[in-house]
């Protein structure tokens, strides 16, 4: 009988050795091959930096913790064991592995940078007191008449969207942590308060949206999101539409939805913060539209050049059929990164762009859209960029500004044959053609 016993429990170890060793060789194979697809974590990640191994790095443990951090990055199933964590702490102890993502009343989530702004952290780390911010305010006001005075004489139009956040629209799901408030003032209230002042163009989305959320069918932000949601993008793109039409004196189409498509499969901008969360399974969420846009009434419209200033809250217009009302258009996110319409200015420095002015010198219509916690770093220096760019330009001589629209025809292979299929049916040297252009360019470009 104990024999018996003593043979059962051997196999039985060598059925717990092989298992483990299965296992053991599926996360090494897995972490080679990755053989098997697993959605990629949310977040940024940043990869360790690559260490050479050499006699110096090897003696001082350098190499030997690169190879551990590595192996960490690139372990087999490594999504699922980390999703898997997340879900267990999120659902027994109502954690979040990402400190940027709050829970709030009512199942709300929100992204923790808004949720300092709203109670004035963000404020006293740009300034020591309330009258400071509203010095620094006054004088960003000024500055923006300069810009707009700037931009008219170049015929071009200027208006700025104050975007909404969702603990402003929605303060009374902040969660209890974040109910005190530090300093009972707003820079964004102060600075729409300052722009009618001033009669400059601009439209408030968060005095807009507090006054309908309670009329509205639909939530303006879903609960895991923390941008606008997809069902209010007809109204906010046909609103900006006007505004533009407004400012500028251009006839433009209407932005107009053709479906409201419910659902309960939320992406994008709707469920930005459950990606964030990284969690093994999706949650449950209440139908919600996402609607099919389009633009209507386009027959004879003006086309204009549009030029935008902004943060995050540009990207949903940006794919959007809204961007289609444009000849071309250019994003200047934080003035830094730009996309564009054309790709060869894609993900380019602002600063190091050399047509950056004539992008600017073509706009029709500049739009700044920003919301409240980068309100403080006010347009990104943009008011400075265009100072600048509107100096130096005008400081160049006839032939500088041929001479770079020139560099600027060779930039672009399609404009460049053209030229040159043009030269020969007029029976032009190419270089004097090229010139001609260039010349025709400067005279007509705007």
């Amino acid at each position: 009988m104990s024999k018996c016993r003593h043979i059962d429990k051997n196999r039985l170890f060598g059925i717990q050795f092989w298992v483990i060793f299965v296992i053991l060789m599926l996360i090494l194979v897995q972490g080679f091959t990755h053989f098997i697809p697993f959605k990629v974590l949310g977040g940024h990640v940043e990869s360790t930096e690559n260490v050479d191994l050499s006699f110096k790095t090897y003696l001082n443990g350098s190499y030997q913790d690169f190879l551990t951090e590595r192996a960490k990055e690139k372990g087999g199933f490594r999504e699922f064991f980390i999703r898997s964590y997340n879900q267990a702490m999120f659902n027994c102890f109502r954690e979040i592995s990402n400190d940027n993502v709050i829970e709030g009343e009512n199942k709300e989530f929100f992204l923790k940078m808004y949720l300092e702004e709203s109670t004035g952290g963000k404020l006293l780390s740009y300034h020591p007191s309330i009258d400071s911010a509203k010095r620094c305010a006054e004088i960003n006001v000024e500055k923006t008449l300069v810009l707009i005075d700037s931009l008219r004489k170049h015929g071009t139009a200027f208006f700025f969207v104050f975007a909404p956040t969702k603990p402003a629209v929605y303060p009374e799901c902040i969660p209890e942590k974040y109910q005190k408030t530090i300093v009972d003032f707003s820079m964004q209230e102060y600075y729409v308060q300052l722009f009618k002042e001033k009669g400059i163009p601009h439209i408030d989305f968060t005095s807009y949206f507090k006054s309908i959320k309670d009329s509205v069918s639909y939530p303006l932000y879903t609960r895991l999101g923390t941008h606008w949601s997809r069902a209010t993008l007809p109204l906010v793109g046909d609103t900006i539409m006007k505004k533009m039409a407004a400012v500028s004196g251009l006839d433009l189409p209407s932005f107009e939805c053709v479906d409201m498509n419910p659902t309960c499969h939320y992406d994008g901008a709707d469920y930005e913060l459950e990606g964030l969360m990284n969690l093994l399974f999706p949650f449950r969420n209440p139908e919600a539209p996402r609607p099919v846009t389009t633009l209507s009434d386009t027959i004879g419209k003006d086309k204009p050049h549009l030029l935008v200033i902004g943060d995050s809250y540009f990207v949903q217009l940006e794919n959007s059929p809204f961007v289609n009302a444009f000849s071309s258009w250019d994003y200047w996110k934080y003035n830094r990164d730009i996309v564009s319409s054309n790709p060869r200015y894609c993900w380019q420095n602002v600063n190091r762009l050399p047509e950056a002015y004539d992008v600017l010198e073509q706009a029709d219509i500049v739009m700044a859209i920003i919301t409240a916690p980068y309100i403080y770093e006010y347009m990104w220096g943009f008011c400075e960029t265009a100072s600048r760019l509107f100096q130096q330009r005008g400081n160049l001589s006839v032939e500088e500004r041929v001479a770079m629209i020139i560099q600027e025809i060779q930039g672009n292979p399609e404009w460049l044959e053209s030229v040159k299929q043009q030269a020969e049916k007029e029976g032009l040297t190419f270089e004097e053609n090229l010139r001609r252009n260039a010349i025709y360019v400067l005279e007509n470009r705007k």
